[in-house]
């Protein structure tokens, strides 16, 4: 597997899309600063999953894609991809050719490719491991890495190591293992938890079964005692309700014979009535013509003074009409004289414009000359740079040096002070951990009783939970019972709901007639007696045996809806009526001791409650009623319930109801309250499971830091051994160093003489060019003067010619004002004329209608008089009526009697039928059918009954659901355990797969870890030319997890810490370590970024070496400034340049046997100057502009 391609679009500064095509061996990037070089590094890093946005040099993701420059706008997205040759099926994936693309918009909206089709970066990630193409391998080394590579930090070293050997799917794999393990292990502690619970809750559910079974047995008892009860008591009615029925017949019979005198009376009435209503009726229609004339009247003296007004109002507008019409005259006037100013105006301006359109084209020609002149002057300035160029490249090398010698002496000081103090802070940190390790030890004690407090805490909790849920049943079982009383309660105000619906009770006559109240009109018929009536028990008795049938007259509206029942009421003769007018009845007082007091009265039948009760009060408890002219009235036998009665007992059961449902949101509020607490008490047992696992938890870490503190403080100890071998060999090297830099200084001193007598013609090129950018400058401005002065006539002109628009549409809208004012004026005199003519008629008119309001009124005096008349021959006929009424009374109350009697017994059955279909919720019918009733006294079913009841009661509220809840608990019982068999099962799998894991990685790890510890002896004599080096693992007993210690002593040097090596010799240790991993599992291919920098002549050359010794195994794509390392090892050379500023471009160039050729041109470059390659890349980018095929791959 090799990489042929990568593409760029929209990354960073690579706006335009970009080929990079790489052959086998090295491929060399270079540039000058700034040129974008390293953004090819970050492309690979970030197509290969890299998510650190500090990585990429920026604040977020989205500083990746490319913001724009001066000349081009930003770009909406950036895209990466990698092309690599599959042949060899290294990657497993059915391809030969495999393409990993990322792509990321500006909105935030990233995805990754996998041979153009969408994928994840987990896909991804698992395609290349193994493969040493992960984000985190070393497959870019940048400068800055070699320090890192190097650090104190173990773990960064061992990513290395780890990816080469590929333990990094067996770490993954364990750390899932773990994670599956702990889930496992807290799973396991809720299921014991919970079956603890669920056993507390089948042991109470047990008990409550028990209860439920035998209430169930009682119930059925008392099913079948109060069904044979109920039966018998409906049985022994049947005698009585025969009777009733012959009696109701014999008196419907006699009914008839009283009526028909109240007919005559009732005819004589209406007679009576007509003739009044006759002479109403002619008094309210003169009423009414008087009122139309006194309408009439007003209307015309209201018409007459808005017409006097408006006569008033037209006068005023003439007026104004001809005031405006001069104004208008005079502004015409003046408008016109405007305009002709306009015009001259505008012919003055249009030829100032065309003398400032002939001066701009002057300026324009004057500033194209100016311009020619600064191009040759900047040609001869370009020339003269590149000419300083060459002399100050090669001053720049010899500075290169000699800084570098300057700053190796200045770390070799450093590290001789860095030595110093670091032994002395040895000596503290070791002080330092001897403290920490007994600090972890005592903190191991704490944590360890920290997690037994948990331990006891968790078990209160979960006492206090099963105590919770008990607490919560029996909150449950009392909801239950108090749901069922009121169930009882409904069941019986339903019953007599519908009672009071049907109107049962009352006589079937004013059944009747409320049957058919419609046809006498809306209100006409307002209820009977009763529904004006409320009162408690023994009130309504009272009232009920005193007023007799009388508790069955219907009230209506007046006298006249009196008059159309009866006339009804002879038509179809329903019986005995009694109806009470509400306008014939006088208010009556009331004593403070009659029956009115004892009740309350609602509605229009207030009047007629006071006319009966009011002088009425009741004697011996209600057997006797004296009135109040002292006549004592004896009511009979009490037929039983009436209908106040059962308004008064249904009253009293909404209240219990009431009482009932206070009682039921009690209990639902104490079962809430149960529900709460047993809430409380799970979440406090889950609060208590969770901390005693995060005291355990807590007591391992404290553990595992008691541990890794007993590691530091050996490896403090061997780094204290160390550090006292490094101060004896730093003189020596300080001496050298001193000599080195004299040297150099002596040489750079000569080569910046001659780059000085070059600067001074440069100067004198500037000045020139300075002087022609300042003629360029005035013309520039000259030309822009002229273009605002031509912009201002311009603008000038337009504002004349829209005046002189504006003054024409107003001098027309003036003259369409003043046709308009004329017509107007006109308009306003014929109306004037016509208010005149209609005021004189309007007051003839008046005149006319005052005089027949005079006359109307005296025909409606006669018309009052005879109204009188007919009045009193009215009150005549209805004392009449009254008489024949009082006779018919006695025949309607025995016969409303005998009805009452038999609803009363009716409705008693219907009770006992309501009462046990509502209690066992079956029909009547359903309930006898297949009943045997029992072979007992009647005596002995009601103690029966009675000893039922008590023992309900004594059994206490039951849980209706006990049974099917104590199943279900029961079989989650099961299941639960199933599944904990199942938990145990699966947590000593997961125990056996890691050790499988940890056996296997480690097999591998050592067997990797061998090869490159040989791997980086060989590497380090290569670059370092002798030397001594080597890997170990700070813990061999536990390799995957102890930390790998590199120690190398270059050649003639003692062994000493890494860190204290020259940046050169830390980066040929990283380079001889990358390497080693290399030979061990090579990448398909590495990109090193500037890595070279820090190196000296020798040591490139070195690394040159080893370039070209490994290329034939590994693809190198090298950015680099080093002309070295791009002629000696380069195969081919790519040239970053920024022609168009902001915006990266490329130019490929491939080397033949040791010549330069630009594939662009063909032209071959002289490999003796070291920096050709470079200069022809960065200099000369007008010719890699013209050439289209700049970023074609190299041949």
């Amino acid at each position: 597997m090799r990489l042929t391609k990568l593409e760029i679009h929209g990354f960073k500064a690579f706006a335009d899309h970009t080929e990079f095509v790489f052959e086998r061996g090295v491929t060399a990037i270079v540039g000058p600063n700034g040129s974008g070089k390293s953004n090819v590094s970050d492309a690979v890093r970030w197509v290969l999953g890299e998510q650190r946005a500090r990585a990429m040099r920026g604040a977020k993701m989205e500083d990746v894609i490319f913001h724009g420059s001066s000349a081009r706008k930003q770009v909406n997205m950036a895209e990466v991809s990698l092309h690599f040759e599959n042949n060899d099926g290294e990657l497993p994936i059915p391809f030969k050719e495999v393409v990993l693309t990322r792509r990321l918009l500006r909105s935030g909206e990233s995805e990754y490719l996998l041979n153009r089709a969408p994928c994840r970066l987990r896909d991804i990630q698992d395609l290349v491991r193994g493969t040493g193409l992960g984000a985190d391998s070393g497959v870019v080394i940048e400068s800055k890495m070699i320090d890192a590579l190097l650090s104190d930090r173990p773990d960064e070293r061992r990513e290395l190591f780890e990816e080469a050997a590929g333990v990094g799917l067996y770490r993954d794999r364990r750390r899932s293992a773990e994670r599956r393990l702990e889930e496992t292990s807290v799973d396991l502690a809720r299921l014991d938890d919970l079956i603890v619970e669920v056993q507390s809750q089948v042991r109470s559910l047990a008990r409550q079964r028990r209860r439920a079974e035998r209430h169930a047995e009682l119930m059925a008892r008392r099913f079948q005692v109060e069904l044979s009860l109920a039966t018998r008591e409906m049985a022994s009615w049947r005698d009585e309700l025969t009777a009733l029925d012959t009696r109701l017949e014999e008196l419907r019979a006699e009914v008839p014979g009283s009526e028909d005198a109240i007919h005559v009376a009732e005819a004589a009435r209406e007679t009576a009535h007509s003739a009044r209503a006759t002479s109403e009726a002619s008094r309210l229609e003169l009423a009414r013509l008087a009122a139309e004339q006194r309408d009439r009247t007003q209307r015309l003296e209201r018409e007459l003074a808005v017409a006097e007004e408006r006569q008033r109002s037209t006068v005023q507008r003439r007026e104004r009409a001809e005031q405006e019409r001069k104004d208008n005259e005079a502004f015409g006037q003046r408008l016109r004289e405007d305009r002709e100013r306009a015009v001259t105006d505008r012919a003055t301006l249009a030829r100032d414009l065309t003398d400032a359109g002939e001066a701009l084209q002057q300026r324009i020609t004057a500033e194209q000359t100016t311009r020619e002149a600064v191009q040759r002057a900047r040609a001869a300035l370009d020339q003269l740079d590149r000419q300083v160029r060459e002399h100050r490249d090669q001053a720049r090398r010899l500075e290169l040096d000699r800084e570098g010698a300057g700053r190796e002496f200045a770390e070799t000081q450093q590290r001789r002070d860095v030595l110093e103090h670091e032994r002395e802070q040895l000596a503290d940190a070791f002080a330092t951990i001897e403290r920490e390790l007994v600090a972890a030890g005592e903190q191991l004690a704490i944590t360890q009783a920290d997690a037994q407090n948990a331990l006891a805490s968790l078990e209160g909790a979960r006492l206090a939970a099963a105590s919770a849920r008990t607490a919560d049943s029996e909150a449950r079982s009392a909801l239950a019972s108090v749901v069922q009383q009121r169930m009882a309660l409904e069941g019986r105000v339903h019953a007599l709901e519908a009672l009071e619906r049907e109107r049962v009770g009352l006589a079937p006559s004013a059944a009747k007639l409320l049957k058919e109240r419609e046809r006498f009109g809306a209100g006409a018929i307002l209820g009977p007696l009763t529904d004006f009536l409320t009162a408690d028990g023994d009130a309504a008795k009272l009232v009920e045996r005193y007023l007799g049938a009388t508790m069955h007259a219907i009230v209506v509206r007046d006298a006249d809806a009196a008059a159309a029942i009866r006339q009804w009421h002879a038509h179809t003769h329903p019986g005995p009526l009694l109806l009470l007018p509400v306008d014939v009845v006088a208010e009556l007082g009331v004593d403070t001791d009659a029956l009115a007091t004892r009740v309350q009265a609602t509605g229009p039948g207030v009047s007629w409650v006071r006319a009966l009760l009011g002088k009425v009060r009741s004697i011996d408890a209600g057997e006797a009623f004296v009135d109040e002219r002292g006549a004592v009235f004896l009511p009979g036998t009490a037929t039983g319930p009436g209908p106040l009665q059962r308004r008064a007992e249904l009253t009293r059961l909404e209240a219990e109801l009431q009482a009932a449902d206070i009682r039921r949101e009690e209990a639902t509020m104490a079962a809430e309250r149960g529900r709460v607490a047993l809430g409380e008490a799970e979440r406090a047992q889950q609060m208590a499971t969770e901390a005693s696992n995060r005291a355990q938890q807590e007591a391992r870490r404290a553990d595992e830091v008691q541990k890794e503190v007993g590691r530091r403080r050996e490896r403090a100890e061997r780094e204290m051994q160390q550090s006292s071998a490094l101060a004896e060999r730093l003189v020596t090297r300080l001496q050298e160093l001193e000599a080195r830099a004299a040297q150099l200084a002596e040489q750079a001193a000569a080569l910046n003489a001659r780059a000085g007598e070059a600067d001074t013609a440069i100067a004198d090129a500037r000045e020139a060019l300075g002087n022609a950018d300042r003629e360029q400058e005035q013309a520039r401005d000259a030309r822009a003067a002229c273009q605002v002065t031509q912009a201002q006539a311009q603008a000038r002109l337009s504002v004349a010619i829209d005046r002189e628009q504006r003054m024409l549409e107003e001098d027309s809208t003036a003259a369409a004002r003043l046709e308009s004012l004329a017509k107007e004026l006109s308009t306003l005199s014929s109306a004037d004329q016509q208010l005149a003519e209609q005021l004189a008629a309007w007051r003839t008119e008046l005149e006319t209608q005052q005089q027949s309001l005079a006359d109307a009124d005296g025909r409606l005096a006669g018309a009052e008089r005879a109204v009188a008349s007919s009045t009193a021959a009215l009150d005549a006929a209805e004392t009449m009526l009254d008489e024949a009424r009082r006779r018919a009374t006695s025949l309607g109350e025995q016969l409303h009697g005998a009805q009452l009697r038999h609803t009363e017994l009716s409705g008693r059955r219907e009770a006992i039928r309501q009462r046990l279909e509502t209690e066992w919720r079956r029909s009547l019918e359903d309930l006898l059918g297949g009943f045997q009733e029992l072979e007992l006294a009647t005596d002995a079913l009601r103690t029966e009954a009675q000893q039922l009841r008590e023992s309900l009661d004594e059994l206490g509220p039951v849980n209706p659901l006990a049974i099917e809840e104590h199943e279900e608990e029961q079989r989650r019982l099961e299941f639960l355990t199933s599944q904990r068999n199942d938990l145990v099962a699966a947590k000593q799998s997961l125990h056996q797969a890691i050790r499988e894991i940890d056996s296997t990685a480690r097999e591998l790890f050592l067997v990797t870890f061998s090869q490159v510890r040989q791997n980086f002896r060989q590497i380090f004599l290569t670059l370092f030319g002798g030397g001594e080096c080597d890997l170990r693992l700070e813990n061999p007993d536990a390799p995957l997890d102890c930390d790998i210690e590199i120690h190398a002593s270059p050649r003639g040097k003692k062994t000493q810490r890494i860190h204290l090596l020259s940046s050169g010799e830390r980066a040929l240790v990283a380079l001889s370590l990358l390497f080693g991993i290399f030979l061990t599992k090579p990448s398909p291919f590495c990109l090193l970024d500037e890595v070279d920098a820090p190196l000296d002549d020798q040591n490139i050359g070195r690394f040159v070496k080893m370039l070209n010794q490994f290329k034939s195994r590994t693809q190198f794509i090298v950015i680099t400034h080093n002309p070295r390392t791009t002629t000696e090892a380069a195969d081919a050379v790519y040239g970053v340049t920024m022609q168009e500023p902001g915006v990266s471009s490329i130019v490929a160039v491939r080397l033949r046997g040791g010549a330069v050729i630009d594939e662009t041109t063909g032209e071959d470059l002289a490999p003796g100057n070291d920096d050709t390659t470079e200069d022809s890349l960065d200099g000369d980018e007008s010719r890699a502009d013209d050439e289209p095929d700049r970023q074609s791959a190299p041949a």
